[in-house]
């Protein structure tokens, strides 16, 4: 039986390139589940501000901080790139100044909350401001009709790596007794090797895209970069399909980070201990690695806005499930009942929140290429990654309203998001937009 039938990317040219790529990708989820999902904030909590009646905000202005530096420079960053040729290089800056910083998360003294903060702010905006720049190679490294295909299976080897990590940092609090979090600092700084090792592939042999530079004569970076910035906001305000998929973009992005930064502790609300918070973690990893396989699989044939429409409402459906769970735990403690409220919908719930997270964010990354102009990648992946880095910011009204009016409340806050999204997905022409953006046809 001949196996390479299975490969999804079989017969696709660049295996080297789409691999080494790949394995940033793979990189970049020791940060993303280390740190933001499942261990830091606790930590950051407990160890560092020490204050239950101000770590929240502590946690929030931290977090909050370096997800603005990112939007705001994220264009700006793009632009250069392109400018410049140099996405390979601030891709493998951004990996190693996230790696390093990372590691110092783990020689954090008790109480001190400022070199936390000193600590963490750049991190996170190396490791979301690399996002962008992974992004944009993906139109180079495969053809037009393969994207969904390549990202898909990108994203599916970047979940069963979370998954990996998952298996060593559970295994590794059992066994060595880490389980406080006082205990955790080896975490962080394995978190941040393993970042800097899986960068390396990238670094040998993953080749600058072969789009010759286009920063005027005369200019220096910053400049090049902002004349380069003012063209790009006029060029994709002409791309009304891409423009509209990018705004769409900042309202279910916040559905996403609502659940990567908020999963943790809306478990432990519901009863969950630190085991189960582990498994509960697991099982939203590996729907996760399931929901990227269908867009590997049937994106690029079933057309990339119908795709992300789908997924959409798997979203608005889960949202609403879990906004009438939460009501009705919510009136079974008013009750007074003795019996323990049922954990089971959790799982379900979990599941289809990770089929969700996987689907949705490589069907969006691979829509967001489809539409972009070959020689401006790097910049449309830097708007896109400005409007990722202010939904993340947006999950403060979620938290406003969990903390003032409950977490029922703040879930159909969130569907009203997702229904946003979801009416400006319906509004983006795919066949114009790519048009467009290959200069076929003028708007």
């Amino acid at each position: 039986m001949n196996l390479r039938r299975f490969y999804p990317l079989n017969q696709l040219p660049q295996q080297r390139q789409i691999w080494s790529w790949i394995s940033f990708d793979v990189a970049n989820q020791s940060f993303t589940l280390i740190i933001n999902t499942l261990l830091f904030s606790i930590f950051f909590s407990v160890v560092v501000v020490q204050n239950d009646a101000i770590d929240d905000r502590w946690w929030a202005l931290t977090y909050g901080s370096s997800m603005l530096l990112t939007a705001l420079l994220s264009p700006l960053a793009g632009a250069v790139a392109d400018a410049r040729a140099w996405k390979k290089r601030l891709l493998i800056a951004s990996g190693l100044m996230c790696g390093i910083f990372t590691c110092g998360l783990g020689f954090i003294p008790p109480g001190q909350i400022w070199l936390a903060v000193l600590l963490y702010v750049p991190a996170n905006f190396a490791f979301s401001i690399g996002e962008n720049f992974l992004a944009s190679f993906l139109p180079g490294l495969s053809r037009q009709d393969q994207m969904g295909r390549v990202s898909g299976f990108s994203w599916a080897c970047a979940y069963a790596a979370a998954l990996l990590l998952l298996i060593l940092t559970a295994g590794a609090m059992l066994a060595l007794k880490l389980e406080t979090p006082d205990h955790w600092r080896p975490f962080f700084v394995f978190a941040g090797l393993w970042f800097i090792a899986f960068s390396i592939p990238t670094m040998l042999w993953l080749r600058e895209p072969d789009v010759e530079p286009q920063a005027p004569t005369g200019q220096n970076v910053l400049t090049a970069g902002f004349s380069r910035l003012a063209d790009t906001i006029r060029h994709t305000s002409r791309q009304r399909d891409l423009a509209i998929l990018l705004f769409a973009s900042l309202f279910y992005g916040t559905a996403m980070s609502v659940v990567i930064f908020f999963a943790s502790k809306l478990a432990v609300e519901y009863g969950f201990n630190q085991v189960a918070l582990v498994l509960f973690v697991a099982v939203i990893t590996v729907s996760g690695i399931i929901g990227t396989i269908i867009p590997m699989l049937f994106q690029d044939r079933f057309g990339h806005r119908r795709s992300t429409i789908f997924f959409l409402l798997v979203w608005l459906f889960t949202t609403l499930g879990f906004a009438y769970y939460a009501h009705l735990h919510n009136v079974h403690a008013a009750s007074g009942a003795t019996h323990v409220f049922p954990t089971w919908p959790l799982w379900l719930i979990g599941n289809l929140l990770g089929f969700g997270l996987g689907s949705l964010g490589s069907a969006n990354r691979a829509f967001v290429g489809y539409l972009a102009p070959p020689e401006r990648t790097a910049e449309t992946f830097g708007m896109w990654g400005l409007m990722w880095k202010l939904s993340a910011i947006m999950t403060f009204p979620f938290a406003w309203m969990k903390d003032t009016v409950g977490t029922a409340a703040a879930l159909l806050l969130l569907g009203g998001f997702i229904i946003i999204g979801l009416i400006l997905t319906l509004m983006v022409n795919e066949r114009r937009g790519h048009a467009v953006a290959n200069g076929n046809i003028e708007h």
